[in-house]
């Protein structure tokens, strides 16, 4: 009886093109060492994962990233040969024309349009390799979220409350809860929801789209890391019309439309409203010229000071940290110890990649909470936080949301933030399922509970949402009024 293994090589090799991961290419090389003995010349190997990559839907985002990230380090550099601020191109009579840097955001996030899937020439080696190294490395992130089941007492976002003592007690119960996992004094998973102690794994399809959300993310971050190098204060109309063409040419690339937008915004909330927080201690108490990633965490010095501090905090990691920053922070964060062991910081290198411009920054010497200078960080604080605005990703040219933010009392807390991007993929969300939802009056409008439910299932979103008809019929569930009779939220 003939077996796989009796193939000539040829044939072998042209099974590997049309395997469907990265993963089901080194599971089939690890097969026996026929199988191996294809892919271990490094030409054919990089031949095969050009043809993965190219075919796999988890791979979409990958390509667009790719540019994304090779325009950051040119800005990078821009900033390190002392240039400054990019500029931005004014509209006059007789039109305008994008300017480098402008043309360069555009074009970074325009799709692959070969038709060829072992086409060099638009998807070179490095890239290849870039990929590989980044799918590999952005499973931290997976072994983490599979790590400990959340729930909403695990999420802090910037806009969750206006109420200073609320944020304060948000923050301690996250970090509070996240050490205590670490101390083993909290479970895994939530008793009151048996069936996610099965939940250890990520099979092939889970994995992808975890993978594919948080490339998309990541990707969406970047748009909004290179908006906050563009000329401030002045006219932001140009660089908003590239936002819009850019958004435009990652919503082609969408596979599924509410299970994407379900899987973003899940990622999202994870990482910057979880990890960052959870690991943001790492970063707390620095000197003044680490602003704005750094804040006070002794809230008891002033309350309403601190809290503001964290606000400024939170609205730069989610702008200025991407996923591997994050994972870098985590696990600086785990190997650090307290006094007197030295202390565990950033390097230069990583502080210059997160923000490469020194514009607005204060000097080493200010005292976060010194009441000599208060002031000149709130100040200092507004301008961070008005750029932050202005960068967002949400944006259109009929919604530009650069209003100037109201300068509080000093005595009082917190800044009247909203979160933009938490706000962009829940419309997306809200949207895709609206789309194709049952008209009935006897149902409820998905956005009255959306929140009511969505904070406690997010963890589990790969499991019951591992199709888009189930996703569809879970919503659909939500909206039933009898679910929300008394406050009582459905089970996922």
């Amino acid at each position: 009886m003939a077996v796989l293994t009796d193939l000539p090589a040829e044939l072998l090799e042209q099974i590997y093109h049309f395997l469907g991961s990265i993963d089901d290419v080194h599971c089939f090389g690890r097969a026996c060492k026929t199988t191996y003995h294809n892919i271990k010349r490094q030409n054919v190997y990089v031949e095969i994962m050009r043809s993965v990559v190219q075919h796999s839907p988890q791979h979409r985002y990958d390509y667009q990233l790719c540019r994304m990230l090779n325009l950051h380090t040119r800005i990078v550099h821009h900033f390190e040969q002392n240039g400054g601020h990019l500029p931005v191109t004014r509209t006059n009579a007789l039109g305008y024309t994008l300017n480098e840097w402008e043309n360069a955001l555009a074009l970074a996030s325009v799709p692959i349009t070969c038709e060829s899937s072992l086409c060099s020439e638009c998807l070179p080696d490095e890239m290849v390799y870039e990929i590989l190294a980044r799918y590999q490395g952005l499973r931290t992130l997976e072994d983490i979220w599979l790590e400990r089941q959340l729930n909403e007492s695990d999420f802090l976002a910037v806009d969750g409350t206006s109420d200073a003592d609320q944020i304060m007690q948000s923050f301690h119960t996250l970090v509070g809860r996240a050490e205590e996992f670490r101390d083993g004094d909290i479970s895994a998973r939530n008793s009151k929801t048996p069936e996610t102690k099965s939940y250890t794994t990520f099979n092939a399809d889970q994995r992808a789209r975890f993978y594919s959300a948080v490339v998309c993310v990541w990707l969406l971050n970047e748009i909004r890391w290179v908006l906050t190098n563009f000329a401030y204060p002045g006219g932001f109309n140009i660089p908003i019309m590239v936002l819009e063409g850019c958004r435009e040419n990652i919503a082609k690339q969408k596979s599924t439309c509410l299970l994407d937008e379900l899987d973003q915004h899940a990622i999202f909330t994870f990482m910057y409203h979880h990890l960052l927080p959870s690991y943001g201690t790492f970063l707390a108490d620095r000197d003044s010229s680490k602003l704005p990633f750094t804040f006070c965490s002794d809230f008891m010095k002033d309350s309403p000071h601190c809290i503001r501090l964290l606000q400024l905090f939170l609205a730069a990691g989610q702008t200025y940290l991407q996923p591997p920053d994050l994972i870098d922070l985590i696990v600086r964060s785990k190997v650090s110890r307290r006094a007197p062991y030295p202390l565990m910081t950033l390097p230069v290198s990583t502080e210059n990649w997160i923000r490469p411009s020194r514009a607005f920054a204060l000097p080493h010497h200010f005292g976060l909470c010194d009441n000599r200078y208060k002031s000149l960080i709130q100040r200092a604080s507004l301008i961070h936080l008005s750029l932050i605005i202005r960068s967002s990703f949400h944006q259109t040219q009929d919604d530009m949301s650069q209003n100037r933010l109201t300068a509080p009392a000093l005595s009082q807390a917190p800044y009247d933030l909203k979160d933009h991007a938490r706000q962009y993929f829940t419309e997306r969300a809200m949207v895709a399922f609206e789309l194709y939802e049952q008209r009935s009056s006897g149902l409820r409008n998905i956005r009255d509970g959306f929140w009511k439910v969505w904070d406690r299932v997010l963890w589990s979103v790969w499991w019951w949402a591992n199709s888009e008809e189930k996703a569809r019929a879970k919503m659909e569930r939500w909206r039933q009024r009898r679910q929300w009779v008394g406050g009582r939220i459905p089970r996922a």
